[in-house]
């Protein structure tokens, strides 16, 4: 063949078809599924730490007085239901904090994120196709976490109106935890260690947001500092909409929902503007596949 040809042929630009976003979201859910169904031992531990942690605290809730959830404004359930929806939620939060950088430092681990960016598929639905199968797990994980409850005796109060409402509080959490994911994913592009940013948070979170006991019972610094938390604002709207069935029509879930909505809305631009700081010096560089 005839070399200038032969040069022709190569060098022509060859149209690429775009693939679908959903078809690119699917693969990324697929391709996670067949590496979590691989290791079954971690799936039945996962599931076994569930089952172990909701009987310590339902053997808890023996020992428990009810007042002071009472107290709080939680008509029915109890200590137990209490702690188990705080239990339950946790897996959401878990998700929106440690899922994109947890997903980030195994791309990197295992040397394929700059491969993957090196495609044509745009950043935010890499993004998008890395947290989607998380979300998947962490959904089933908390409706078995209330199964396990409600089988061991937790009762909630509850209308079509305040599980919608509800729900709203759960998507505003995991909005308002996504954000500390993302600040603390650009840190650990350019560290590549864990992020002080996602411990420091996760340990105070736990301290001070309610998650196992009513914030009253706190020294009154600790209350509020733990008012500066997302997860109290969640926590307790939820609770208010499963034991004791309000809705949007109550102003204790209004001024859950606002407080939500005005952290979205200031922490959104500062975490992305920390992950485009260690994204673009990453890139840089030259580190950004690195671990």
């Amino acid at each position: 063949m005839d070399v200038e040809k032969l040069i022709q042929i190569i060098s022509e630009d060859i149209p690429r078809r775009k693939t679908p976003i959903h078809r690119i979201i699917l693969s990324f859910i697929i391709r996670d599924f067949k590496v979590w169904w691989t290791y079954k031992f971690w799936l039945v531990l996962d599931i076994a730490g569930i089952i172990i942690f909701i009987l310590t605290y339902y053997l808890f809730s023996f020992i428990t007085t009810p007042q002071h959830i009472q107290e709080a404004g939680y008509t029915v359930g109890g200590y137990f239901t209490f702690a188990l929806i705080g239990i339950a939620f946790q897996h959401y939060v878990h998700f929106a904090v440690q899922t994109i950088n947890e997903s980030i430092r195994d791309e990197q681990w295992n040397g394929t994120l700059e491969t993957i960016l090196s495609t044509a598929t745009d950043f935010k639905v890499f993004l998008l196709g890395e947290v989607c199968f998380s979300f998947i797990v962490s959904s089933i994980l908390l409706l078995m976490s209330i199964l396990i409850g409600i089988m061991l005796g937790a009762v909630f109060y509850t209308t079509p109106s305040s599980i919608l409402a509800a729900t709203i509080l759960a998507m505003l959490l995991i909005a308002s935890h996504m954000d500390i994911g993302i600040l603390s994913t650009g840190v650990i592009m350019k560290v590549k260690q864990g992020s002080p940013v996602t411990w420091a948070f996760s340990w105070l979170s736990q301290l001070v947001s309610g998650v196992f006991y009513p914030l009253k019972l706190l020294p009154w610094y600790l209350e509020w500092l733990g008012k500066a938390f997302p997860l109290t604002y969640s926590l307790d709207g939820i609770r208010l909409c499963l034991q004791s069935a309000k809705d949007l029509t109550s102003p204790a879930i209004v001024s859950n929902i606002i407080y939500l909505f005005i952290f979205i809305v200031v922490a959104t631009p500062i975490a992305l503007y920390v992950f485009k700081i260690g994204y673009d010096s990453a890139r840089r560089d030259g580190s950004l596949g690195q671990y």
